[in-house]
């Protein structure tokens, strides 16, 4: 279970990074309440669609005939204009698991694409969460289909005792402070090099590790986009904050494959990518684990192709030159294809540090074969 402190850290990294977020509890434990003031907090208009209450128009709108001659179009409801109206806000969907699987099919492009029927699409600055009660506490109730479910973080949510008091004291008012941070380059490119380093090592965990029944189906599971959504969820948030990168991993990627990522991230101590651009002997390259080696290339590629500039490329080309040095070009080669797709436009050729790397550029179609010899 989630404390109230570690969700309004959650929502707040969720909500920016595009995540949508579930709250899962039993009932009357203030799912609803929590949402309402967090919006309050950060000064974020909250509209709350009930899933007992709706059906598939309250999503996609209501189907009209356009007097213009475009034939049928669809008028989306007044929730969705007022959040438009305001560029920015909290859409909570409600009761969520006493939703039909009609339903929740045209809930699925609000949920992850933010569009409302054909034409609408909401603010990137709107939050989407829901709420839900386990299936069998809901009066109706019903699992999540997997393709819904498979489109949010999953928070078990439980307000302390302590919170509970205060909560009452307040009148329900007040939230606990954020821990969320602003993503950096640096953490960004370090986190998706930690992704995609243990993927490659557990390549099973990508996709093939899926619940087989239905209720697990209902909850968090790793797919190619779980894995994806937990990496801009972990830009938020601190590394050091346990509770909070717990509740997302778990949420994201389920429990199974999250247990054995988290083991793995909190063994790996890998160095900035940033720094191993700066000065590449800083590791031995001759050495250290070809996973290692193969996590900090990857690190130094997504730093490149997110800086995106002429000279951060042609620098992040000195630590593939090094590795490759070291005799382990080949530990180095799907980190010069990467650097090799992200080639800036201003830059004529690769540096004389990628000459190694030429002819893996040339067969992945990136470089022509006339470029052989002309590294700068």
């Amino acid at each position: 279970m989630t404390d109230t402190a570690t969700c309004v850290t959650l929502m707040e990294a969720c909500g920016r990074a595009g995540v949508p977020l579930l709250l899962r509890s039993g009932p009357g434990m203030g799912k609803s309440s929590l949402v309402r003031s967090l919006g309050a907090a950060y000064d974020l208009p909250v509209e709350i669609v009930t899933g007992s209450h709706s059906d598939p128009t309250d999503f996609v709108g209501l189907p009209y005939i356009d007097p213009a001659g475009n034939g049928v179009r669809t008028e989306p409801k007044a929730w969705a204009k007022r959040l438009v109206a305001a560029g920015k806000g909290i859409l909570l969907l409600e009761e969520l698991t006493t939703v039909p699987a009609s339903t929740q099919g045209a809930m699925l492009a609000v949920a992850l694409d933010k569009m409302v029927g054909e034409d609408l699409r909401l603010p990137e600055d709107v939050w989407v969460f829901a709420a839900a009660n386990p299936p069998e506490l809901s009066a109706g109730g019903y699992e999540l289909a997997p393709p819904m479910a498979n489109r949010f973080c999953h928070v078990d949510y439980e307000p302390t005792v302590e919170e509970w008091v205060e909560g009452m004291i307040t009148g329900w008012k007040a939230v606990p402070a954020s821990r969320a941070v602003v993503p950096t380059e640096a953490h960004v490119s370090s986190l998706v090099a930690a992704v995609t380093a243990f993927v490659t090592a557990r390549p099973a965990l990508l996709r093939n590790a899926r619940p087989d029944s239905d209720a697990e189906l209902g909850g968090a599971w790793p797919s190619d986009r779980t894995w994806d959504m937990l990496t801009a969820v972990l830009a938020r948030l601190r590394a050091d904050d346990v509770a909070a990168v717990q509740a997302a991993v778990f949420g994201l990627v389920g429990v199974a494959a999250g247990r054995e990522f988290l083991k793995w991230l909190n063994s790996r101590d890998l160095p900035d990518p940033a720094a191993v651009i700066a000065d590449p002997s800083i590791v031995d390259w001759a050495q250290e684990r070809p996973d290692r080696l193969w996590a900090v290339l990857n690190g130094v590629a997504t730093l490149a192709a997110q800086a995106g500039t002429q000279e951060m490329w042609r620098r992040a080309w000195q630590p593939l030159a090094a590795c490759a040095k070291a005799g382990r070009p080949d530990v180095a080669a799907a980190a010069a294809r990467a650097l090799g797709k992200v080639m800036p436009v201003d830059a004529q050729k690769p540096p004389a540090a990628a000459r190694a790397f030429i002819p893996i550029l040339i067969a992945a179609g990136l470089m022509a074969d006339d470029s052989q010899g002309s590294a700068a």
